[in-house]
C-alpha cells in the first residue's frame, strides 16, 4: 500500500478530487490508485444521490473484480443506513481497517464498524485502467 499520512484529516468536501483542498471518497479513492499507477475514472457523484452512484457502478462493475474478502488497496463499496444502494466507498488498509473520507475529514475506520453496510470489496480488472 502506499502512503496515506498526509491525507489524514484532508477535510471532506462533496466532489473534492484536490488533496491539498479536500476530498470525498471517490476523490479519496482515485488518489490512492493514482499512487499505485492506476487512473479511476473522474466520476462526479454525490452520495446524497444514491441513484446516480449505484448506476455508476453498475455500468463500470465489470471493470472491476469482487473479492470474497478484503485485501489491502482493494475498493470497500459501502451503503449508507436507510437505503439499499452503495453510495460511499473506501480503500482497505489491512488488519480490519479502511480509510476513506466521510464526515469532516479522511480518517481511518474500522471495517466492523459498518458491519451489514459493506456492500462488497472490490479492485479493478488488469489493464482495464490506464497506468499513470
Amino acid at each position: 500500500m502506499v502512503n496515506i499520512d498526509d491525507l489524514i484529516g484532508v477535510p471532506y468536501i462533496s466532489g473534492g478530487r484536490d488533496p491539498e483542498k479536500g476530498l470525498d471518497c471517490w476523490g479519496l479513492a482515485a488518489e490512492l490508485y493514482r499512487r499505485q499507477g492506476i487512473q479511476l475514472p473522474a466520476f462526479l457523484t454525490d452520495a446524497s444521490n444514491t441513484v446516480l452512484c449505484a448506476s455508476l457502478f453498475n455500468a463500470n462493475r465489470p471493470k472491476w473484480e469482487e473479492l470474497p474478502e478484503p485485501v489491502p488497496g482493494c475498493l470497500v463499496l459501502i451503503r449508507f443506513i436507510g437505503n439499499p444502494l452503495p453510495s460511499h466507498c473506501g480503500v482497505y488498509l489491512g488488519y480490519g481497517e479502511f480509510i476513506h473520507a466521510e464526515g469532516a475529514a479522511v480518517q481511518i475506520d474500522r471495517i466492523r464498524r459498518w458491519g451489514p453496510r459493506v456492500v462488497g470489496y472490490f479492485r479493478p480488472r488488469k489493464g482495464v485502467y490506464p497506468r499513470v
